[in-house]
Order: structure tokens, then C-alpha cells, then sequence
């Protein structure tokens, strides 16, 4: 399965607190956003989705 990305606009103050609660619950943004618009889609559509898939990317290597 594909990922897509989609651009999507919000104030900015809007993202900080996106950010903010989704660090809070141990979460990427991406992850958190589509946990959060998950809650508002019917419970039959909801339970019929694929799992969410891995980022597939290599974690980042603290060069410091």
C-alpha cells in the first residue's frame, strides 16, 4: 500500500498545537492527524480501513 501526501493548510498556531498534543500522545503529526479525522468517518468505513502503515524510512542519526 501507497501513502500519498496531501498539503493541507491551517494557521499557525493551529500546527503548534497539533504538534504539541501529538508529541504528548507519542505520536508523528501524520499519524495523529489521521487518528484524529479517523474518529469523525463512520464506524462501518472506519473498521473496513487498512491498518496504518510504517514510515519506511530510516530513523535519523544524531550526528552530535
Amino acid at each position: 500500500m501507497n501513502s500519498q501526501r496531501k498539503s493541507i493548510t491551517q494557521p499557525a498556531d493551529w500546527w503548534a498545537a497539533f504538534q504539541l498534543q501529538a508529541q504528548a500522545e507519542g505520536m508523528t503529526l501524520s499519524e495523529w492527524m489521521g487518528e484524529c479525522c479517523r474518529v469523525y468517518l463512520p464506524s462501518g468505513v472506519n473498521s473496513a480501513l487498512l491498518d496504518r502503515p510504517p514510515a519506511n524510512r530510516p530513523r535519523k542519526i544524531d550526528s552530535t
